[in-house]
């Protein structure tokens, strides 16, 4: 509670007469017993006892206080009483928050380091305890949290002398200067102390950082801060305790606090001041004065550490700017005339060259300052607050502080850094550079100084180390205008690149010399470390200087033959230790920095590789000298690359089948999608000589083709895999991975086509290297061939034998899939600069029908006697449909394929069989059709599963589509009667009721054909694709008639659903009238009786949490999602005029009809859209795409709804406005505001308005609390602003009434002012009145809007959101 100014002066009392201090030739100790405050309330307390609130009982009064509860605390619910660690916790907020009116935490504060003698320099201090270390922390924190909340009711001596006394107590400083023999770490604070105390100074810096200075302000009488005799007394207090503590002047204060820090940063590299103290004493000292700065340098960036200030971003956003480039406006800060970070640049790089001298200057054959910890110490504190110096975050749009760039971190590690021209003589230096590398040999553990170094020292040496890696990275990912040209560019590249080179090199003679270190000891996580920091620095000079700068350095081979050498080493470590233990990947040491090492090292690769200097051609001569470079030095990595990756994979499932270890789906799904990324990498590097990495490729695949044909030649034997077995063919899985990487891309949604590099390397104008490469890659593809034939025929034969691998086939198919679309035909249109080589090698039918026939042969077997095998038949599917997208001339070729052909009768018979279906149906089906089909085969596509058999169905349909082909044509009709006529043989019984829809056969027989015509609409890719509505358009009808008959089978629902979502999103812009009529009719149909079976009394719950299981989960609803994705294809425009067109014959629909049917559909739904379904992503998408376009274009049919639904689909888009999906605020708010406006227009919510008034308030205080001051809103700004506008247009007394009442809810009433003034800006009268203008005037409005509703949100969020 807040008192009066008066009443607080009664409030506390002092031993010593008011407006009198200490005497300061009183001792500490006397201060200290007469340090005593008494309580003028004294019916708080049963009684008066002097000492109650001395300093001395200060710490016991904390302790009694923080465990007890506070007043009005609620404990967690629980039969158990509440957890000491919780009622400290709750009760030290509570003093927080009622502002810590007895000063408990200042007085233990002093209490503590007083009776410890951390105060004088004339006592030996005694170490905290570890409750006592916690006690004190709390207090620091504490002590930030009252004083940066409660800053104003502080005086500004008061708050500059405890600023003063903490940086002193976090420097080390204590009331006298002279030294303390002994060593330093007995004297001195914890670090958590420490630190706490130098970031609470910080703080109060920063928070002082913009304030006018006036040293009388306490006593100027027209200042509402009177001084407080409390308050003098307590200053007084602490500079008798700490007398020689640094003061600084008000005017100047920034300046001097600079040149103190700077002195004391001096300090231990000047002879005759560390002459004078301790060294170690002025070591010591000079570190914590570098972590202060790294501090303040945190405040001013916003990082995550940072405190809180209560104080709106436009305070941080002026600290930053501030701190950053300064100011000459007296009005802003009076002490912000310089750059606070060019200060603090200036001081860590002078500390930094001081450093770097002293070490370089001391360091002798004898001796080294680097085997002085309080040194290293030091040095890692300088060279940290220079990193963080260099990571500032320039501009307010870099910055924290800017709301509207949605930065919530402090920097991207990743990112290059683009200082100002100003700092170009501070980093542009090469001799400090020199000096800088040349420190770090001296101070990174290698094998020979780790020998003699204490694990201490060895410790700090290594973090020293670290950070001057990360010192280096900076420096490496400097950009920009601070060049002043290329060739200083590649200068500063070369400096840089020549530093890391020389520390590599050492480190693999070291290892040449020395063998491997022991994994898991100190020395070989320093290495680790180290290498990854080095090959980041590599990476990062790669991405930063491109390939043409560092090409024309003289270290550049030097570079290509280290990455290499270094990338083979750690391959060759990871088989080892991979050997080691036999498999066993979880006990692995070191393999997961090996791999991020060799990750960075194959990005270097991919950035060299894939550079469009080298890429594009116009490089000329130094680019092809650069490619033959690469080549030569860093592609034989590939070939290690790929042995150590297969042996690896080969070892791990040799162990994990001999262990018998269940394989983890979660773990195996990251894994996978790990190595396809890993893979790419791999492949850029191999593409860099294709004919060397086709070699090495081939020489595994000798080593393991020969093992794998002998166990297919075994397969229909008696056996058992064994873990041999297992690993030979996860060796050969990997190998078939690693080729289809090196070959081919993966051309999803564009047209296939083979690599650059390969149809480079097998160019006629290489001569034999091209085509060399040309055979190889044919060779390649024949071996592959053979060995997927050989296993595809013994699966004919033994399909149940074990040692027959489904995960094989599927590595064999994809490759296939990948291969055949881009070499098989390639089209002239896409080479046409390129002729021969592997161009022409299958260019000619007589080439390409071999392997078109053998892929049709291959999907073939698996069809029929793997039918079971989900991803086999995938797979399959894929490359059947992939080679039928290619075009006709590989269409005809697949019909010409015998075993295509098969395909088609085989489709044409299992038509109509069920699973379940009795032989003589078989029979009867199999005379039908006709043909030499054997019952064997016949019996294994029917067990196909009725979704693997409708994508074959797609892949037949594509696949006959040219027009010009008879026999295609003759296949196509084929497959379609088969379907046609087993639908309307079904139909026809269910319609005389000569069949039950009871009968599980005939429920069977329905399933079957909803999905064989769902595999028919999804052949949209085929040649002349029109003719799939001429053949669907008739049957729709009858489709969405079998929902009369199972409209409670909810899977037989759903398939109907999906299929009609599939034809309307793909041929619905190539639909006639009559056609789009129809569709319009069975969706109609069809939407009511799901509606009715499956959207009324439906509940739906949101069970999980788990992201996992999201997925699964939203999978239940699957039906709904597809219902919604039906109306919103229903609802397009092109769909609604064609379907208003009137023909010669018959009239249109009006629109009306259209919209009746999707506003039913909407309105069935919307019951079913409680926010539980709406966590799911995918759903909410759709269900919010569909209501904001409805809304959007007719607004009048919403308005129209009955009141209960009208709520519900209010309060979803009140829901959709704040989601964190853009894309979902966005229909919210558009759908928000066209509900507003056509109420303007039409007033046809006046009706809902009379059940419940305050609609439009509710909508309007809701988008401006829950979205316009919120940080949300700058993903969404353009359509919170249309909605705000109509919104408040509606009745604009009633939204000023309802900004008066937001802005009662600010305690300030300077914000209060602010905020009304900025709406007085917002909203102005004009606007408002052509809010529901059409046309052009309409448009001038909104734009206005736009401009001005801009500022207002980076004006009101300036002073409302706190930080």
């Amino acid at each position: 509670r807040e008192l009066p100014l008066a009443d607080k002066n009664k409030r506390w009392q002092c031993k010593w007469p008011r407006r009198r201090p200490p005497p300061a030739s009183l001792s500490t100790a006397l201060v200290t017993r007469r340090f005593l405050f008494l309580d003028a309330g004294k019916e708080h307390y049963p009684a008066y006892h002097p000492q109650r609130y001395s300093m001395e009982g200060s710490t016991q009064e904390l302790r009694q206080t923080l465990s007890t509860p506070p007043p009005n605390w609620q404990p967690p619910p629980g039969p158990s009483p509440p957890n000491p660690i919780t009622v400290l916790h709750a009760s030290l907020e509570h003093i927080r928050d009622t502002g810590d009116e007895r000063y408990l935490f200042l007085r233990t504060f002093l209490e503590v380091l007083n009776n410890h003698g951390f105060l004088t320099n004339n006592v030996e201090a005694t170490p905290l305890s570890g409750e006592e270390e916690q006690l004190l922390f709390h207090c620091a924190t504490g002590l930030r949290h009252v004083v940066l909340f409660r800053w104003e009711s502080f005086q500004p001596s008061f708050r500059s002398c405890i600023r003063e006394f903490l940086l002193a107590v976090g420097l080390g400083k204590r009331g006298g200067n002279a030294a303390i023999g002994g060593s330093v770490a007995n004297h001195h604070l914890p670090r958590t102390v420490t630190m706490a105390c130098l970031s609470c100074a910080s703080s109060f810096w920063k928070r002082g950082w913009t304030e006018p200075h006036t040293s009388n302000i306490a006593d100027d009488p027209s200042s509402p801060l009177q001084k407080d005799d409390q308050q003098s007394y307590v200053e007084s207090l602490i500079t008798n305790l700490l007398p020689d503590m640094q003061r600084f002047h008000a005017a100047e204060e920034t300046q001097e606090l600079f040149g103190y820090l700077s002195s004391l940063l001096a300090s231990p590299f000047d002879p005759q001041s560390a002459q004078q103290v301790n060294l170690q004493q002025c070591q010591y000292t000079a570190a914590m004065a570098a972590s202060f700065l790294s501090l303040l340098v945190g405040e001013f960036t916003g990082g995550n550490s940072s405190a809180r200030y209560n104080l709106p971003i436009e305070f941080h956003r002026t600290c930053h700017q501030l701190f950053e480039s300064g100011s000459d406006d007296v009005a802003v800060s009076v002490n912000s005339k310089k750059s606070g970070l060019d200060a603090a640049l200036h001081l860590s790089m002078t500390s930094l060259s001081s450093l770097v001298g002293y070490i370089l200057n001391t360091t002798t054959s004898n001796s080294s300052a680097t085997k002085d910890e309080s040194l290293v110490e030091l040095g890692s504190c300088i060279i940290n607050v220079t990193c963080d110096v260099l990571s500032w975050d320039f501009g307010a749009g870099a910055s924290k502080w800017d709301i509207s760039s949605g930065c919530s971190s402090k920097n991207n590690p990743g990112a290059l850094l683009r200082p100002p021209q100003r700092w170009r003589e501070v980093l542009i230096n090469p001799a400090m550079m020199g000096a800088m590398i040349n420190v770090y040999s001296a101070v990174r553990v290698g094998r020979i100084s780790f020998s003699g170094d204490s694990q201490g020292l060895m410790g700090k040496r290594g973090r020293m180390a670290h950070l001057l890696r990360q010192l280096l990275l900076q420096l490496s990912s400097i950009s920009g205008k601070i060049f002043a040209d290329e060739k200083e560019r590649g200068a500063y590249a070369g400096f840089l690149l020549d530093g890391c080179l020389n520390v590599l090199e050492s480190i693999l003679n070291e290892q040449q010399q020395h063998g491997e270190l022991t994994d898991g000891s100190a020395a070989s996580d320093l290495a680790s470390v180290e290498i990854i920091d080095l090959v980041t620095i590599l990476s990062r000079l790669t991405t930063n200087f491109r390939i043409k700068i560092l090409s024309e350095l003289p270290s550049f081979a030097r570079y290509l033959t280290a990455l290499c050498t270094l990338g083979k080493w750690l391959l060759a470590s990871n088989v080892d230790e991979c050997q080691r233990v036999e498999g066993d990947i979880e006990s692995l040491e070191g393999m997961d920095w090996r791999n991020d090492a060799v990750a960075q090292i194959l990005q270097c690769s991919d950035a060299m590789a894939d550079d469009s200097w080298l890429v594009s051609g116009l490089g000329g001569q130094d680019a092809a000298n650069t490619s033959q470079a690469l080549a030569l030095m860093l592609a034989p990595l590939y070939g290690a690359y790929c042995k150590s990756r297969v042996c690896m994979s080969s070892l791990e499932e040799h162990f994990m089948a001999r262990e018998g270890a269940e394989l983890d789906e979660i773990r195996e799904e990251i894994s996978a999608y790990g190595l396809e990324e890993e893979m790419n990498s791999a492949a850029s590097l191999g593409r860099l000589d294709v004919f060397a990495s086709l070699m090495a490729l081939s020489t595994m695949f000798q080593q393991c083709v020969p093992r794998l044909m002998s166990l297919f030649e075994d397969a229909g034997t008696s056996g058992e895999i064994t873990p041999e077995i297992a690993a030979l063919l996860e060796e050969a899985r990997m190998l078939i991975l690693c080729a289809g990487h090196l070959l081919t891309d993966d051309c999803v949604g564009e047209t296939p086509a083979i690599p650059e590099s390969v149809i480079h390397s097998c160019k006629p104008g290489r001569g034999a290297d091209g085509d060399s490469c040309t055979a190889s890659i044919a060779s390649l593809i024949e071996m592959l061939k053979s060995v997927a034939e050989a296993q595809a025929t013994k699966v004919a034969s033994y399909p149940e034998d074990p040692r027959l691998s489904p995960l094989l086939a599927k590595a064999l198919l994809w490759f296939f899939r990948r291969w055949g679309p881009a070499y098989i035909l390639p089209s002239s249109d896409e080479y046409r600069e390129n002729t021969g080589g592997i161009l022409s090698a299958y260019s000619k039918p007589e080439t390409a029908q071999p392997t078109v026939s053998f892929s049709t042969t291959l999907c073939l077997l698996y069809f029929c006697h793997w039918p079971q095998e989900k991803e086999v038949q995938d797979e399959s599917t894929s490359l059947l449909l992939a080679l039928a997208k290619k075009g006709a001339f590989v269409r005809n070729l697949m019909v010409n394929s015998r075993s295509f052909e098969t395909i088609a009768a085989l489709h044409s018979v299992c038509a109509s069989l069920r699973h379940n279906a009795c032989p003589r149906e078989i029979a009867a089906a199999m005379s039908a059709v006709g043909g030499d089909l054997s019952i064997d085969v016949v019996r294994g596509y029917q067990r196909l599963p009725y979704a693997d058999r409708a994508r074959v169905l797609t892949c037949l349909v594509v696949a006959c589509s040219e027009m010009d082909n008879e026999k295609a044509n003759a296949m196509l009709n084929g497959c379609l009667e088969a379907l046609e006529i087993f639908f309307s043989k079904l139909v026809q019984a269910l319609r005389t009721e000569q069949v039950s829809s009871k009968d599980l056969n005939v429920q069977e027989s329905a399933a079957l054909s909803v999905s064989l015509y769902g595999g028919v609409v999804l052949a949209s890719e085929m040649s002349e694709p029109e003719r799939i509505p001429h053949f669907i358009a008739p049957v729709l009808p009858h489709l969405s008639g079998l929902m009369t008959f199972w409209a409670d089978d909810l899977s037989i629902c759903e398939g109907l659903l999906k299929l009609f979502r599939d034809y309307a999103e793909q041929y619905i812009a190539m639909l006639t009238r009559d056609q789009s009529i129809s569709l319009l009719a069975a969706s109609t149909s069809l939407l009511k009786n799901y509606s009715d079976h499956h959207c009324k009394n439906r509940v739906v719950h949101k069970r999980s949490e788990a992201v996992e299981e999201d997925f699964e989960e939203e999978q239940q609803y699957s039906d709904v999602m597809s219902a919604i994705q039906l109306l919103i294809h229903l609802g397009t425009m092109d769909f609604t005029i064609l379907c208003n067109t009137a023909a010669r014959s018959s009239k249109g629909l009006e629109t009306s009809q259209i919209t009746d049917v999707i506003f039913f559909g909407i309105q069935q739904i919307l019951p079913l859209m409680t926010q539980g379904l709406l966590q799911f992503p995918t759903l909410c998408q759709h269900y919010f795409s569909l209501v904001g376009f409805m809304v959007e274009t007719y607004p009048e049919k919403l308005c129209a709804l009955p009141f209960d639904l009208f709520k519900a689909l209010l309060d979803s888009l009140l829901f959709g406005m704040s989601h964190s999906d853009p894309l979902v605020s966005k229909s919210s708010l558009q759908g928000l505001a066209s509900l507003a406006r056509e109420h303007l227009k039409t007033g046809l919510l006046a009706t809902h308005l009379l059940t419940k008034e305050d609609i439009f308030d509710n909508c309007a205080s809701r988008l401006i609390q829950e979205v316009v001051f919120q940080p949300i809103i700058w993903d969404r700004l353009e359509p919170a602003g249309m909605a705000l506008l109509p919104l408040a247009a509606i009745d604009v007394q009633r939204f000023i009434a309802l900004v008066n009442a937001i802005s009662q809810q600010l305690r300030c009433d300077v914000k209060r002012r602010r905020l009304h003034a900025a709406f007085e800006k917002l909203i102005e009268p004009d606007m408002l009145a052509k809010v529901a203008v059409e046309g052009r005037e309409g448009r001038i409005v909104r734009v206005r809007f736009k401009v001005v509703f801009i500022a207002f949100v980076h004006d009101v969020q300036s002073f409302l959101i706190m930080k």
